[in-house]
């Protein structure tokens, strides 16, 4: 039986993550032949996060402060895996389940079809949004795919979506090569994928947006862009 670890980075998130958590563990238990290993990620929440999730039963948790970003955050839940658990698939998704839990089933599909890297897609012709975003953040997420497009030249129309997956062998190169702590992680993973010439396929998902987010959106967009010009310039260190 093959083994999955999913990774949920998690920052305040005490309100609503126990509840998320046992829907996933619910509809984990309907797909058969893989075991699932859950990882709760609290990156240096200032609530009651790292308590909440340590009540949770059938989780692994980790917790370190102060807080450093969603990218850490997935590669601290990658790492122990590897080194505790030695998973054969990774997936990870974000802590109030935007995209549909269903893609777990798909993700998995996708990946025994020898796909290296799995990313959800927003943008898919079969996409569904169930609840769109504000018109800013909209309009700041088309300016973000224009100009992503233009630099990496992805083959892919969505590369922040947070639901993803990858076999073992591209999540140890991942480990080993990332550097960005941020919300850029993403097209850091894509990029060094690029690079290394792996496989990466679009997966079409049904997604909500979440309105209780208290992200600034065009403070942390400047410095994703920033991220965007670092992620180019490191190419020799990805390949090195």
């Amino acid at each position: 039986m093959k083994k999955v670890g999913i990774i949920i980075p998690c920052y305040m998130e005490s309100q609503d993550i126990k509840r998320h958590v046992e829907a996933l563990k619910d509809y984990l238990k309907k797909i058969d032949n893989y075991h699932f290993d859950i990882v709760l990620v609290n990156d240096g929440s200032k609530d009651e996060t790292e308590d909440v999730i340590n009540a949770i039963p059938g989780v692994k948790t980790i917790s370190y402060y102060p807080n450093k970003g969603k990218g850490n955050a997935v590669r601290e839940g990658i790492k122990f895996l590897l080194e505790s658990l030695d998973d054969d698939y990774y997936i990870f998704m974000d802590a109030d389940m935007s995209t549909d839990i269903e893609a777990v089933d798909s993700c998995l599909s996708s990946l025994e079809e020898g796909n290296d890297l799995v990313l959800a897609s927003r943008y898919d012709k079969e996409s569904q949004i169930l609840i769109k975003q504000p018109f800013k953040r909209r309009f700041i997420s088309k300016c973000s795919r224009i100009i992503i497009g233009m630099m990496f030249h992805f083959k892919v129309k969505d590369t922040q979506c947070g639901f993803k997956g990858m076999n073992k062998d591209l999540a140890k190169l991942l480990i080993e090569k990332s550097k960005m702590d941020g919300f850029s992680f993403d097209v850091e993973y894509l990029y060094i994928s690029k690079l290394y010439n792996k496989n990466y396929k679009s997966l079409p998902v049904k997604w909500s947006d979440d309105r209780t987010s208290t992200l600034s959106p065009f403070k942390s967009s400047i410095k994703f862009f920033k991220d965007l010009f670092k992620i180019k310039r490191n190419k020799k260190h990805y390949l090195s």
